[in-house]
């Protein structure tokens, strides 16, 4: 039985290691949403992403649109139910926004790194004031804030 157990945990721990927690770090500050690769996901993102270009990043583990020609709901709506998978599918920006940048070249999935740059934004605080604070990043704060009371009061 502890065979089976060191053998999942190492199959588990190669995985981990090739696809880091950056993979939940979208490479842009414009309007964009990502998912984890598995399955037929790039397909998904090539069909939903309509012109935008679909570009991997991350060890080939995550792969990423901007939201050009439709709105963040619209993109991670037609990307969760096309791909079955919502939760591994996430955006970087509110619901209504949509990405500054146009689409500059042919469609294609890369898997190098992402040309996109935060400068080629043509709003000086766009990507400030656009950026939602996500439900586990305000579950955070709190259990910060929470331990620290307790340690006050304690």
């Amino acid at each position: 039985m502890s065979t089976t157990t060191s053998s999942t945990t190492s199959s588990v721990s190669a995985t981990s290691t090739a696809c880091g927690g950056s993979v939940w770090q979208i490479p842009t500050t414009d309007a964009a949403c990502a998912a984890v690769v598995s399955g037929n996901m790039t397909d998904v993102m090539d069909d939903c992403c309509k012109n935008a270009k679909v570009t991997k990043y991350d060890n080939d583990c995550g792969i990423y649109c901007l939201a050009q020609g439709q709105d963040v709901d619209k993109l991670q709506s037609c990307i969760t139910s096309k791909s079955g998978n919502y939760h591994d599918v996430f955006c970087n920006a509110a619901l209504n926004a949509t990405a500054t940048a146009t689409t500059t070249g042919s469609k294609s999935t890369s898997s190098g790194p992402s040309t996109e740059s935060p400068a080629t934004s043509t709003s000086t605080n766009a990507a400030i004031a656009n950026q939602p604070i996500s439900k586990s990043g305000v579950g955070l704060i709190a259990l910060l804030f929470g331990s620290a009371l307790m340690a006050v009061i304690s």
